[in-house]
């Protein structure tokens, strides 16, 4: 590569000047289409943990992993033949830990160049600027993979606990998980499948102050409060000031006892959830308060069913697309037992009643054919809709009523995950299995559009590049 030319004035993924953007990692820039791609792709883990794209240009097949403990960066054959310099891909499958460019001393390798300030332009790529204006929220620059300590977290209204769930499959290490539920069947589904790990603590209304310095200190406060009344499908709703409506404010107390003061620079973060049909007046107070929009998330596009929420908060890469995994279903069938037909694709939200089940505009329609007769959705059905494990919700001898109940009042799995990704940068994960010799793996598509990504490397603009 002409070492001469100006890095800045190329996109790093596919080589064209055509840039839109400086890419918020390494000098260089991205074009559009580019952009489009890492914002979708840069917080895609695998099963393993690590990035399933390379870091530089969230495309690639082959990659080589960092084997520092928490980072879960990997990096592509091109990217490191063509930027660092030839052979280099395969001279560092023979080091065995090889620390990635991220957690190395800042310093030039060949034409790539990690930007000092990347922790900061890489939020400021997502930052939701949308709706009301209000202050950004204070940024949090990456914690060196070493320096990342384990997760301590508070969660109100904790349900079925999918917020533990899900930390626990992304690989973090959970110091203490502090939940307030007052459902006795919901915290019975935390406390069986997460082996008593979880600390209950009951109503959040009864959280004081003293509690909260003798808990903590807390790095992630999460919570959705009830939304009967607030949701406009409820035509009795009392509004955000009345009813259950209130709790709303429990969280915005507890969230203002929590917030580190000015000089503290350790990280925190919070993310609070609700529906999204709520009355206009409503939202905007609960913007005014948390002093920030909303980012609205579909489980219909990680799922097979609708489930439009609004989420507030100031995790880093809130806005960015919300993209499906290998892992998760996207269809009815692939959620049904064996023997069971889909009469449709997806299904409408599902709550606590029993008529969420049902489809068609007259609710007529039962959404399953078992052996030519129609039927209703299994519990374990629904388990596999919104991301459980199966039989999760199979505790203390709860009916199918009970089961759909806590169910409906959860998260989706695949949302949560989607969310929580970019906590990686900041906290402890679990040591990752030992990989061969080699410490590569290849990347597999995601999803069909990954087929057309991962043949760009042999674009006209990477070989010009090259």
């Amino acid at each position: 590569m002409d070492m001469k030319l100006d890095i800045e004035g190329f996109c790093l993924c596919c080589g064209t000047e055509d840039v839109t953007i400086f890419h918020p990692l390494f000098k260089g820039s991205l074009c559009l289409k580019c952009k489009d791609n890492f914002t979708e792709t840069l917080y895609r883990y695998d099963e393993d943990g690590y990035q399933s794209y390379c870091t530089i240009c969230c495309y690639g097949m082959e990659v080589l992993l960092c084997g520092t403990d928490s980072c879960c960066r990997s990096y592509c054959e091109d990217c490191l033949n063509i930027l660092v310099g030839s052979g280099t891909f395969d001279a560092l499958k023979q080091v065995d830990p090889w620390i990635c460019f991220m957690c190395q001393p800042h310093q030039k390798h060949g034409a790539l160049v990690p930007r000092e300030d990347w922790s900061i332009r890489v939020q400021q790529l997502f930052a939701n600027y949308s709706a009301m204006e209000f202050e950004p929220h204070r940024v949090y620059p990456s914690i060196p993979a070493k320096l990342r300590r384990p997760l301590r977290v508070l969660s109100l209204f904790d349900g079925i606990a999918t917020g533990y769930l899900v930390l626990k499959d992304l690989g973090f290490k959970v110091e203490k998980y502090v939940a307030s539920e007052v459902c006795e069947d919901s915290i019975a589904v935390g406390t069986i499948n997460h082996d008593g790990k979880i600390i209950h603590v009951g109503d959040a209304r009864l959280i004081t102050e003293e509690h909260i310095k003798g808990w903590g200190p807390f790095d992630l406060l999460i919570g959705g409060s009830p939304c009967n009344d607030l949701s406009i499908v409820n035509p009795i709703r009392k509004g955000l000031y009345e009813g259950s409506g209130r709790l709303f404010f429990e969280f915005y107390r507890i969230l203002q006892l929590l917030r580190p003061k000015e000089e503290d620079n350790r990280p925190f973060f919070w993310l609070f959830e609700n529906v999204v049909f709520m009355n206009t007046h409503d939202k905007i107070n609960i913007c005014r308060f948390l002093e920030c929009n909303p980012v609205l998330v579909d489980a219909v596009k990680v799922s097979p069913a609708h489930r439009a929420r609004y989420f507030w908060g100031n995790i880093p890469g809130m806005s960015r697309p919300i993209i499906a995994s290998q892992k998760d279903k996207l269809t009815l069938q692939e959620c049904l037992e064996i023997g069971r037909e889909a009469r449709v694709t997806k299904v409408r939200t599902i709550t606590t009643g029993s008529n969420s089940l049902k489809q068609g505009k007259n609710l007529s329609l039962m959404p399953i054919m078992d052996n030519g007769r129609e039927d209703t959705l299994w519990i374990t059905e629904l388990e596999k809709i919104f991301g459980f494990p199966k039989h999760y919700t199979d505790v203390r001898n709860m009916n199918r009523q009970q089961r759909q109940k806590v169910l409906g009042k959860s998260w989706s799995v695949p949302v949560i995950r989607h969310l929580f990704a970019p906590l990686k940068d900041y906290f402890a994960c679990e040591e990752l299995p030992p990989m061969t010799t080699s410490s590569t793996i290849t990347a597999a598509a995601s999803s069909s559009s990954s087929s057309s990504i991962l043949s760009s490397s042999s674009s006209p603009d990477l070989q010009q590049l090259r």
